[in-house]
């Protein structure tokens, strides 16, 4: 454009340089105008203002959108989308908005197993789900001039990673643990949830095995509570025996400590009560 100003004034000095007799009058150099262009953040706020030059292009890098990137919180994040007008050239004064578009994770549901009756193997995800949504301003507003936003929802639970995620690992210390998971190259835990190990459970009598014995032992166990105001339960032997964890030491739990020697006696693969009790029933009291 600097070059454009002086265009005239070249030209007049050339047509002038060879007729020595005719007066060389003064050119003004032409003014051009200048248009300011506007550039806010999402909520409005002016970020930066630069002057171009009418017919110059815009520089849209003059503008750090790095600065609109920021975590809302631990589950949503937010970054720069693009602008709701882009024109190349400064032909008028421009406002210019810049649009988001936000990523937030949702925990939908969480694994359906709770409990554990041995440390062997991983921690299961089945019934987890994990989901990221994608909301993204375009440059049409609604009827209440409001930028209208779309939505795209990606199920990422294939991605995400938990800790710790052996058994062994998970209740080394203890029998109850607490599980993080995490969304895939993060750091900061998603979300939580608790399991719990019975390891032993039904084993009453503490020699290995799962059998009539075990029965037997907790019968008599019920009928010394049932008959003894006095009779007390030393607290593993409870925990042992209470396989339907009711709360509770009776006739039922010898019924299903028979139930899971018949079947396991004729099953090659591994047994655990999860296949004999339905602990999210009424029957327990969990």
């Amino acid at each position: 454009m600097i070059l454009k100003k002086y265009i005239s004034v070249l030209t007049s000095i050339m047509l002038v340089s060879g007729a020595a007799s005719a007066p060389v009058q003064a050119v003004s150099a032409v003014d051009y105008k200048m248009f300011s262009i506007t550039f806010l953040d999402f909520d409005g706020n002016v970020m930066k203002t630069i002057e171009v030059e009418e017919g110059d292009p815009i520089n849209y890098s003059a503008v750090d959108v790095t600065t609109l990137h920021k975590h809302l919180n631990v589950t949503k994040e937010q970054a720069f989308a693009s602008w709701d007008i882009h024109p190349d050239f400064a032909d008028n004064d421009y406002v210019i908005h810049a649009l988001s578009k936000t990523a937030t994770i949702s925990v939908n549901s969480y694994p359906t197993k709770k409990r554990y009756f041995n440390t062997q193997g991983n921690v299961q995800l089945s019934g987890l789900n994990v989901s990221i949504k994608i909301s993204e301003q375009k440059p049409d507003k609604d009827q209440n001039g409001n930028y209208i936003t779309e939505d795209t929802v990606t199920d990422i639970t294939s991605s995400c990673s938990i800790s710790p995620s052996k058994l062994s690992e998970a209740f080394a210390n203890s029998d109850k643990a607490t599980i993080s998971v995490f969304p895939i190259g993060d750091t900061k835990a998603l979300c939580k949830f608790d399991i719990s190990c019975y390891n032993n459970l039904g084993d009453v009598n503490g020699d290995g095995t799962i059998d009539s014995t075990d029965a037997s032992s907790v019968l008599m166990t019920y009928v010394n509570i049932a008959t003894s105001s006095d009779y007390t339960v030393d607290e593993k032997t409870f925990r042992l025996a209470d396989v339907n964890l009711d709360g509770e030491i009776n006739s039922r739990d010898a019924s299903y400590i028979l139930k899971y020697y018949a079947q396991a006696s004729v099953s090659d693969e591994a047994f655990d009560w999860d296949k004999i009790i339905d602990y999210d029933s009424s029957d327990a009291n969990i």
